[in-house]
């Protein structure tokens, strides 16, 4: 009592009983508030006295303010839902691509001439992307190309390492200097993604490239690469070595 008494004696009463109400504490109105969402509705003449600090300055009732917070919030749901809508088209385009794919290749003959028919196919089927194959454990007899064979010096890339030394089984994303070994004659390359081709033994990977860089990066989707992989993996199989 006696503190208290030393307070109003330097404070008048009406300060103390305003620095009481101000040291309320915040989260417990908000969370009364998150518990009564009616307490506006059976305090309604409250909603002409609150006033919010708008971002351009000006002063907004709170009724205003919860309007363009729901307006706010109905673009961002907009947006999502387009992109949703574009995640689906481009979903449907590559299963596409991915059936026709399978489709040739089961068309295709299985002679001397088939790496590069399969070759021929991917850069058809990605017109806009960088397409390479290469292969290793194929038979002589099949006559792999040179340059779709797998080098030592790539051996040393080590994305190549990981796949052919270490059985890699997921798709490695290329950085710089491995596109650029990669794809030497391309030098607008901004993004790029290694795809196993798998057996028991990874014994090939196809190298995609784009001009784009958000095009093949971290944390992208891979299961239509995945597929991809799965497919040219059964058709090369039978010419693996013994």
């Amino acid at each position: 009592m006696t503190k208290d008494i030393e307070v109003e004696k330097i404070m008048p009463k009406e300060d103390v009983q305003q620095n009481n109400a101000q040291a309320l504490d915040a989260k417990a109105v908000a969370e009364y508030l998150e518990k009564n969402p009616s307490f506006f509705e059976q305090h309604a003449d409250l909603l002409t006295d609150v006033k919010l600090q708008h971002s351009s300055g000006g002063a907004i009732s709170l009724i205003e303010r919860q309007v363009a917070v729901l307006r706010e919030k109905n673009q961002s749901l907009e947006s999502n839902i387009l992109q949703l809508v574009q995640i689906a088209q481009d979903n449907e385009v590559l299963q596409e691509q991915l059936h026709r794919i399978a489709q040739r290749m089961i068309e295709a003959e299985n002679n001397n001439n088939i790496f590069a028919v399969v070759s021929d196919l991917l850069s058809n089927e990605f017109p806009v992307l960088e397409v390479s194959l290469r292969l290793t454990a194929i038979d002589d007899e099949w006559a792999l190309p040179p340059e779709q064979s797998v080098t030592e010096e790539e051996l040393e890339q080590p994305v190549l390492h990981s796949i052919f030394l270490e059985n890699e089984r997921e798709c490695q994303f290329l950085m710089d200097e491995e596109l650029n070994t990669f794809f030497p004659e391309q030098l607008n390359v901004r993004s790029g993604v290694a795809i196993p081709l798998r057996a028991n033994q990874n014994f090939g990977v196809l190298l995609l490239a784009s001009t784009n860089e958000e095009r093949f990066r971290e944390g992208m989707g891979t299961l239509f690469l995945d597929n991809l992989a799965d497919l040219l993996g059964r058709k090369f199989k039978k010419m693996l070595k013994d």
